[in-house]
């Protein structure tokens, strides 16, 4: 029977709600249910279906409110499993709403499915403070420098989860569309996809590229960490972290609002093509090279040019290429970093010039207590001079004056 203790259901991609009379059986059973839109993404309804194994419960008032409320209890025991940090976020019923910063950032996160943009929320995270902000925390929520969202969410089970909750609510036809389980990008061929969607299932798009967001997340703090003086220079781990080419890295930086302003790549070509001009409009005189068609001397030179290839290579290593330069794009986290850097410069060389360097006037003091630490300038070997003094009765010659007398 379905009540049974050791029955187990099963969640498809097409919505449909399996039952397994065995629980080690590893089929994945039959369909008994299927969801269908309600009043939230996340909150589905319940339709039985009619076949054999759901015959006597349908034709039964009792027994089919029966069998909706215990798998309406399995789903969202499921959803707790999988999204649990975003069902967590929701406000009970019969409990009035809070209208303080947690609570508002809260519900906005709760209607994203679990990802908002920053802007829509700068006005509230503006009046957080320590305690709150440890608060957000213990919701499992971050605050991104772009993205506020809740990182546990990007397993492949919360995503596949959200993508189907999604897709019944708007209508989207199943199974939906999901990046492959723990892949970090993407490339997006229709124009006509819905961004939002793909937001709110964890991969915002940029550059027509979906981006996994804690991937994101990690490049875009890298850009606003390295950033000064409102420039930054792209990075190789960058296009790593995305799992995409250089090319691919510019156009999602682009797409952010940050503006390419030096690539030594297109110099490269540039200063390539005006040589190449320059070499075809000068003529080259043709010289008679003398012709030798002997096997020895080409084996020797084979062998001479594989070696010296050989320990070019070993000799130079590959070096990655030196990447593009952006403008950062102007906006409120923009100003907060380079406020926050300048007065951090600001606060440092004011420091130095009040206190000094502590270890550094620490030796110092040791130094000078114990006689050490400072250095003189070498001024050459001491030479002390004193006058004798010379008494008469040790003079030579006054006994010869003696004599005369």
């Amino acid at each position: 029977m379905l009540e049974s203790k050791n029955t187990q259901f099963t969640l498809s991609a097409e919505g449909q709600i399996l039952w397994q009379e065995k629980v080690n059986n590893p089929l994945p059973g039959q369909e008994v249910a299927v969801l269908g839109k309600g009043e939230q993404p996340l909150k589905p309804v319940i339709s039985l279906l009619d076949n054999d194994v759901t015959a006597a419960y349908i034709s039964d008032d009792e027994k089919r409110q029966a069998l909706i409320n215990q798998l309406s209890v399995w789903l969202q025991w499921y959803m707790s499993e999988s999204i649990g940090a975003l069902v967590n976020l929701e406000v009970p019923q019969g409990v009035d709403t809070k209208d303080d910063a947690v609570s508002r950032i809260s519900a906005k996160v709760y209607e994203g499915m679990g990802i908002v943009p920053r802007e829509e929320l700068e006005d509230v995270i503006a009046n957080l403070t320590l305690e709150t902000r440890a608060d957000l925390r213990s919701k499992k929520i971050r605050l991104g420098p772009i993205l506020v969202f809740v990182p546990e969410l990007n397993k492949p089970a919360a995503v596949r989860l959200r993508a189907l909750l999604l897709s019944l609510y708007h209508g989207y036809s199943l199974p939906a569309q999901v990046p492959v389980d723990g892949i970090v990008s993407v490339k997006i061929e229709d124009e006509n996809v819905d961004p939002l969607y793909y937001r709110s299932i964890g991969y915002p798009i940029y550059g027509m590229r979906a981006v996994r967001i804690d991937m994101l997340d990690r490049v875009i703090s890298c850009v606003y960490d390295h950033a000064e003086e409102g420039k930054f220079q792209a990075r190789h781990e960058m296009a790593e972290w995305l799992g995409c080419s250089i090319e691919g890295l510019y156009k999602v930086l682009e797409s952010m609002g940050h503006s390419k302003i030096y690539d030594p790549a297109e110099e490269k070509i540039k200063d390539e093509e005006k040589a190449g001009k320059e070499a075809d409009l000068q003529e080259k005189p043709v010289i008679d090279e003398p012709v030798v068609d002997t096997k020895v001397e080409d084996e020797v030179s084979d062998k001479a040019e594989n070696t010296e290839a050989v320990e070019e290579v070993e000799a130079k290593p590959t070096e990655k290429p030196e990447l593009a330069t952006f403008r950062l794009k102007k906006g409120k986290a923009f100003q907060s970093k380079t406020q926050g850097t300048g007065d951090r410069k600001a606060g440092k060389s004011f420091s130095n010039k009040r206190k000094g360097d502590p270890k550094k006037a620490k030796g110092q003091d040791r130094g000078k207590a114990k006689g050490k630490g400072t250095k003189h300038k070498d001024r050459g070997p001491r030479v002390i001079s004193v006058e004798a003094k010379v008494s008469e009765e040790d003079n030579p010659f006054a006994i010869l004056k003696q004599l005369k007398k």
